[in-house]
């Protein structure tokens, strides 16, 4: 079996919460252990943990992912940032030390629009580094990226979710789908761009309808825009287990007849090594 490689998860103290299993009453769970032993049961060898503090009940989330860093070399974490609170490159090197390889945006109602006044110190400094930049957004948040790419064409911009189109109860037809995906299909021709193949209950109706054929228009626009180099399978664990198994994250693909066998073994995992192998440690101190 080729070794998988695991775009956007989520790990967080006491468990994803916002309605979700481990929000029950009477559940308890240590997310790290879960996806610990999923990991080594579906041979993943590593996983952007996507940080996420937007909410009162994680906005410690930089700190404990800080904590699991060491626990498990699958690990790979990703620091949850706010355009209002963008940090200067001596705070940047203090969490490259404490071993996150990139920062995580989480851009909705027109927030994105805020990425015009991130100075380009922040930038430069990403990019030397080859830090990744994984951002949740939509629609037209997805035009704001554009400028920053002009300028520097080699920053690492993941994008979640396909981009977030419209959740669809039946497949769409080609110009539809390529309208939906347009903001985000824009963006190809700019060879840093990767995109998240994650998330897809949130973009069928119902969420829980495995394979989510109702989804696969979009997917085929995508390859065709972006080639499969530039795709990366993602879990979006723990929130994915509310609506399908931990494998069917991945076994769609293999339904898609659009995807080769090469194809499959770049998206789930070989894309996304070579992202990380291309990151630059932090110094010695």
């Amino acid at each position: 079996m080729t070794p998988r490689a695991d775009a956007h998860i989520h790990l967080f103290s006491g468990g994803y919460q916002d309605s979700s299993l481990a929000s029950r009453p009477g559940v308890a769970i240590d997310e790290t252990v879960c996806y610990h032993s999923l990991a080594l049961e579906w041979d993943v060898t590593a996983a952007l943990v996507v940080g996420f503090g937007g909410e009162d009940w994680c906005v410690e989330n930089n700190t404990y992912l800080a904590e699991q860093v060491g626990r498990y070399d699958w690990i790979r974490p990703l620091a949850y940032l706010t355009l209002d609170t963008l940090l200067p490159v001596d705070e940047l090197e203090r969490l490259q030390q404490q071993g996150f390889v990139g920062v995580s945006l989480f851009l909705f109602d027109d927030k994105s629009a805020g990425l015009a006044a991130v100075p380009d110190t922040f930038w430069d400094w990403i990019v030397q580094r080859n830090w990744l930049v994984s951002v949740n957004s939509q629609a037209a948040g997805w035009r704001n990226w554009a400028p920053i790419l002009e300028r520097f064409p080699d920053l690492r911009l993941l994008v979640s979710h396909l981009g977030l189109p419209p959740a669809m109860k039946e497949p769409a037809a080609a110009p539809q789908a390529e309208a939906a995906l347009q903001s985000v299909t824009e963006l190809a021709k700019y060879q840093s761009v990767f995109v998240k193949l994650s998330g897809f209950y949130a973009l069928t109706v119902p969420g829980h309808d495995y394979p989510h054929q109702a989804a696969w228009p979009y997917v085929k626009r995508l390859i065709e825009a972006f080639g499969s180099e530039r795709l990366l399978w993602a879990s979006d664990f723990s929130p994915c287990l509310d609506w399908v198994t931990f494998p069917q994250t991945f076994d769609l693909f293999q339904k898609m007849p659009f995807f080769s066998a090469s194809d499959l073994a770049a998206i789930t995992g070989g894309n996304l090594r070579k992202l990380l192998g291309a990151i630059r440690p932090a110094a010695a101190r």
